[in-house]
């Protein structure tokens, strides 16, 4: 039974190849092997490359929302009654950039149907490679604030911050909440 076994075993089929048939397959595996070998390294260099950049994007949105609640912090602890306050800041949405394009619109119209083609193409720069111009970036857009402060409880205070944050960072007073805060440490 065991003699059947290996009568089938592909080694015992390669051996049985002329040489120059077994070294074109050798060379074609070894081609193959080298191939799939670079395709991971480049696949692997791409994929990190994309987990860096949603690391240092989600690092970049932290910091902005961390600067945004101290500076919060730093000026409703100045208006008078407020008292010692935390601030807690959620976004929206991540920074946006907007690239300079050109577009070309193109209309037809018939008897019944009409139609519009447009076409938008980034400008280019070649300094250093093929860089889009960058006309702007649009900051991160504030979904809400919480603040809780000492001064709460007096409803002239309370609608002191929530003017303050409405002025400051442009969101409505549906998206600020004020509450009494009570166990600080001076």
């Amino acid at each position: 039974m065991k003699e059947k076994l290996l009568q089938f075993a592909p080694v015992e089929k390669l051996t049985k190849l002329p040489k120059q048939k077994l070294i074109k397959i050798i060379v074609i595996v070894g081609i193959v092997a080298v191939f799939g070998i670079f395709m991971s390294e480049n696949l692997g260099t791409a994929h990190s490359e994309q987990n860096e950049s949603k690391a240092s994007e989600s690092v970049d949105l932290q910091a902005y929302e961390k600067q945004v609640e101290e500076r919060l912090t730093a000026i409703l602890s100045e208006i008078a009654g407020v008292g010692s306050c935390k601030v807690m800041v959620t976004l929206d949405s991540s920074q946006e950039s907007v690239y300079s394009a050109e577009s070309e619109s193109q209309s037809q119209s018939g008897d019944k149907n009409a139609s519009v083609s447009q076409k938008s193409k980034y400008v280019i720069v070649n300094d250093d490679g093929e860089k889009p111009i960058l006309e702007k970036e649009i900051e991160p857009r504030i979904r809400g604030v919480i603040v809780v402060c000492e001064g709460a409880e007096n409803a002239e205070v309370r609608e002191s911050v929530i003017e303050c944050i409405r002025a400051g960072l442009g969101i409505t007073s549906a998206n600020i909440s004020v509450v009494k805060g009570g166990n600080y440490e001076k």
